[in-house]
C-alpha cells in the first residue's frame, strides 16, 4: 500500500510515502510544493496525518492539505497521535511521552510498544508543571523547553513516522481534528 503520511506537529515537517521520506527543517513555507515534488504525479492509496499535540498551525495546515488531497482523489484521511512516533523512538515496552503544553502545563500520554503493535493507553492528560515528577520511562520531544526536568529527548524522523502509523493500524482515527489541549485564548462562551 502506498500511504502518504504527513506530520507537522514538531519543529520539522515529516513526510513518508511508501519507502520514500522527506524531512524539512524548521517551518519551510514551501512544504506543500516539496510534497508535490515528492509525489511526482503519483497517487497514494491512503492518507494519514498527525493530530498533535504540538504546533497548532503545523497540525492544522497538514490536516487541511491532506483533506484537500483526499477530496481530489476520493480518499478519506485518517489521523493519529503525533506522540506515537516519540513513543516508538524511546525503545521501551511502555513509555510516557511528555510535552510542553504551555500556560504552565505539560501534556502526557502513555503508550505500549511491541514489535507488531503500538497502542495508546488512555487519553492525553494535562499536568500542572509545578507538580510534575519525571520518571525513567518518560521521554519528550521538547527536551530544550523541558530541560529542568531532565527527561530524555527523542527526535522524530519520517522513518519513525511511517513505522508508528504501520503499528497503530486499526487505531487510526477517522475525521482528523487536532488535539486541543486548552480552550482558545480569549474565547468566552455565549450567554444563554
Amino acid at each position: 500500500m502506498m500511504r502518504l503520511i504527513v506530520d507537522r506537529s514538531s519543529a520539522r515537517t515529516l513526510v513518508a510515502f511508501g519507502d520514500e521520506t522527506l524531512e524539512l527543517p524548521g517551518r519551510d513555507p514551501a512544504w506543500c510544493a516539496r510534497l508535490r515534488d515528492l509525489l511526482g504525479g503519483r497517487r497514494p492509496d491512503a492518507l494519514a496525518v498527525g493530530l498533535g499535540p504540538g504546533s497548532f498551525a503545523g497540525v492544522r495546515s497538514a490536516i487541511a492539505c491532506l483533506q484537500g488531497m483526499g477530496l481530489a482523489w476520493g480518499l478519506r484521511p485518517m489521523g493519529f497521535p503525533s506522540a506515537a512516533m516519540h513513543a516508538l523512538a524511546a525503545g521501551l515496552p511502555e513509555v510516557t511521552v511528555v510535552g510542553d503544553a504551555r500556560r504552565g502545563t505539560l501534556w502526557a500520554a502513555r503508550f505500549a510498544v511491541s514489535p507488531g503493535r503500538l497502542a495508546q493507553i488512555g487519553p492525553f492528560r494535562i499536568l500542572a508543571r509545578e507538580r510534575f515528577v519525571p520518571a525513567a520511562d518518560m521521554v519528550t520531544p521538547d527536551a530544550e523547553r523541558l530541560a529542568d526536568f531532565g527527561l530524555r529527548g527523542v527526535t522524530p524522523t519520517a522513518a519513525l513516522l511511517r513505522e508508528a502509523v504501520r503499528r497503530l493500524g486499526d487505531a487510526l482515527t477517522e475525521d482528523p481534528a487536532p488535539f486541543y489541549l486548552h480552550p482558545a485564548v480569549g474565547a468566552t462562551p455565549a450567554e444563554a
